[in-house]
């Protein structure tokens, strides 16, 4: 799954405009220091929006962040400018753990490797495509929020 080029760029963008900001906050005086605070504040809260968005969510389908590939399960980070997707055999997931926009991949018992994941996607949204992808006595063999 390739990132779409404007979300690079507003991943990129946003914090080193919000970085200009805060140095401008930070020399300016008066007017200039709130008018930095104030749009410092509105970009945050616009580009958090965004990424929480259902067009945000459009743009990156759960069918393109999670697939199956015969027995491996693929998961793609939205995270991370060109980082590889995690592909794991899917009888070595331990556990998943759910929340608002997070899933959490857990492959072994006790101290075991964990991967995080920030999708813009509902948690039943996401339970309902691994347990597609999965299957039914996967999904149901795999622990939940431990």
């Amino acid at each position: 799954m390739q990132r779409k080029p404007i979300d690079k760029a507003l991943f990129l963008g946003v914090p080193a405009f919000l970085l200009a900001l805060f140095i401008l906050n930070i020399t300016a005086e008066g007017e200039v220091k709130l008018a930095a605070t104030l749009g410092s504040v509105g970009l945050c809260i616009g580009f958090f929006s965004y990424l929480r968005s259902r067009r945000f969510g459009n743009r990156y389908p759960i069918e393109k962040l999670i697939e199956k590939d015969g027995d491996f399960v693929v998961f793609h980070f939205l995270q991370g400018l060109d980082r590889q997707p995690l592909r794991v055999n899917a009888n070595t997931i331990y556990a998943l753990n759910f929340s608002h926009h997070y899933l959490g991949v857990i492959l072994e018992s006790g101290n075991g490797k964990v991967f995080d994941f920030h999708y813009p996607h509902k948690e039943a949204v996401i339970k309902a495509r691994l347990q597609v992808v999965l299957g039914d006595d996967g999904f149901n063999n795999v622990k939940k929020n431990v």
